[in-house]
């Protein structure tokens, strides 16, 4: 499309030529003239030199020789402007013919149902949800409008979803949480878990996780929530509005997590404690204890961040002191 076209839907101002074809988009090193490409701040304005893409998202008051589109922040722009140089296929509406649906479903208007897909009985799907190949809806669930649930997830049994949910592939929602009872000899046997799993609008998790159903009462994942690939949370849990969680962290039962959380890749956190509103982990932090006020956390037993750093440090000194006295003693001798 015309680069004048795509600032107009995008809503945002143009200098330059608004005739540049556009047809994608690529990094500053590798984009060619038919691509456009972005400018995150002035600290990255050197990297324009040498770039031969066709037009440039780039911050106010930034020279460039390319046509460019101003943006108050290019980055979130530049995703805007890949939403439309690259629409997503939506499959067709309707129920394929080798998917099954069981008594009593109630699906809306534009609602798509891939191959191989099961609904048990009971559930209502929102109008213009996705349900792609083989993935299975448990009975009674409540499925929003526009909810893409990707190829194999699995949906089980009173899971409720809000608008604009995404369950990515092999995704687990509501299976049973992790909870036993001990006897005095070592053995253990499972407690039935009979809560549920609740998501609000806009929640979306990523390939390969799982979401456990509560022992009783619901799990529940609060509005914007957006969690990576392979995470773990437990039973019980409840994750507040707009918190990010990376790939590989761990959330144990009865957890609750504050709003506006940033929780890094591999972290773990222990059950039963709370994480405050504002609370940023670091990758691989270890939390043992409720982080009662906002910050930044990092370490394996979790410290604000530059108390950590200060103690990292602390035991090279100590290495540095010992080397010494080892030398003071070597010299007494």
């Amino acid at each position: 499309m015309r680069l004048d076209e795509l600032a107009a839907a995008l809503g945002a101002s143009l200098e330059g030529d608004g005739a540049v074809e556009i047809k994608g988009a690529a990094s500053l090193e590798s984009a060619g003239p038919a691509e456009l490409t972005f400018v995150r701040d002035a600290k990255h304005v050197s990297r324009l030199s040498g770039c031969q893409a066709g037009a440039v998202v780039a911050p106010a008051g930034m020279e460039t020789d390319h046509p460019v589109i101003r943006a108050e922040n290019p980055f979130h722009l530049f995703s805007l402007a890949l939403e439309i140089l690259y629409p997503q296929a939506r499959p067709a509406a309707g129920t394929h013919p080798s998917a099954w649906v069981g008594e009593g479903v109630e699906l809306g208007d534009g609602v798509s149902i891939g191959p191989q897909a099961s609904v048990e009985a009971g559930t209502r799907i929102g109008k213009n949800s996705v349900i792609k190949a083989g993935a299975r809806i448990g009975a009674g669930c409540v499925i929003g409008q526009d909810c893409h649930i990707h190829e194999n997830a699995v949906i089980m049994d009173r899971v409720s979803m809000g608008d604009r949910c995404i369950i990515h592939p092999l995704c687990v929602v509501g299976s049973d949480g992790f909870g036993l009872v001990r006897f005095e000899d070592g053995s253990s046997r499972k407690i039935l878990h009979i809560g549920d799993v609740r998501l609000e609008d806009d929640v979306e998790i990523g390939a390969c996780s799982s979401v456990d159903r509560a022992m009783l009462g619901s799990t529940l994942i609060k509005r914007g929530v957006k969690i990576d690939n392979q995470v773990q949370v437990g039973h019980n849990v409840v994750i507040g509005e707009n918190t990010v969680i990376a790939g590989c962290a761990g959330i144990g039962g009865s957890t609750i997590v504050g709003k506006n959380v940033m929780i890094g890749g591999a972290s773990a956190i222990s059950d039963h404690v709370q994480l405050a509103d504002g609370v940023m982990m670091a990758g691989m932090t270890g939390v043992y204890t409720s982080l009662k006020e906002p910050g930044v956390y990092a370490g394996p037993m979790a410290m604000k961040n530059m108390e950590f750093k200060r103690f990292m440090l602390s035991g090279r000194r100590l290495e540095k002191l010992e080397a010494r006295i080892k030398k003071i003693e070597k010299e007494k001798e």
